[in-house]
């Protein structure tokens, strides 16, 4: 009897070391960024594109994606993104332009220079290459563009459960809009401007889930609600 009781307690004491040393591993990686990030967003933006024509277009994007980070040190991550677009310009003159809808993909790099338990900066710069296609009865059209995204983030640590997030953005653009059918030609196009913010609220759902949501104002207008899961 008293040897199975000290078997017991051996197992118990066991099992709490496992336990602090697992707890202990994962608060270490989790502090120093060196977990895989996965995220799934969704996007509403407004943005105004300007044409070489000298136009300018309203333009709509309804954006679903998924984008995935692979820590390489402590303060430097590498990822990917992916998704779907669908994008409406109403104000354009071809009606195969005014709905059009496609794909993003993109190569993402971001630099940790600071991290405590309260406050984290990050520096993020993303390229992005995006289609998307539309048609009407006599007329097809393509826009394709290339942009490049640099945005500085700080994000504080309210409570356990809550942060805040503010971050601003400098945004370049180029890209072509490619008719064929009645009218063919093809139509150079950039961002009317290159600045956005954004503020945001994250919500920690357990040790390594977190839902947020963001406002965007400036190039980009719009909200933005993303689930994050760290592993």
């Amino acid at each position: 009897m008293k040897n199975n009781r000290v078997k017991q307690i051996l197992v118990i004491i066991s099992l709490f070391i496992c336990s602090f040393i697992t707890n202990t591993i994962y608060a270490n990686q989790l502090r120093h960024n060196q977990l895989l990030e996965f995220a799934l967003s969704a996007q509403n933006l407004t943005t105004d594109l300007k044409f070489s024509t000298n136009a300018y277009y309203k333009t709509k994007t309804n954006q679903l994606g998924i984008n995935w980070y692979e820590p390489f040190t402590h303060y430097f991550h590498g990822g990917l993104e992916a998704g779907y677009l669908e994008v409406s310009q109403i104000e354009n003159t071809l009606p195969s332009a005014q709905y059009t809808s496609g794909e993003y993909a993109g190569l993402l790099l971001r630099f940790i220079p600071l991290v405590t338990d309260k406050l984290t900066l990050r520096l993020n710069l993303n390229y992005r290459y995006s289609q998307t296609r539309g048609n009407s009865t006599d007329q097809e059209t393509q826009f394709a563009w290339n942009s490049a995204l640099f945005n500085t983030e700080l994000e504080y640590q309210l409570t356990n459960h809550v942060g805040v997030l503010v971050a601003a953005e400098f945004h370049n653009l180029n890209g072509e809009q490619r008719d064929s059918g009645t009218v063919s030609k093809i139509t150079e196009f950039t961002e009317s401007e290159q600045q956005s913010t954004r503020l945001g609220l994250n919500f920690t759902s357990s040790r390594n889930g977190i839902i947020g949501i963001e406002k965007i104002t400036g190039f980009r207008n719009g909200t933005r609600l993303y689930f994050l899961r760290k592993f």
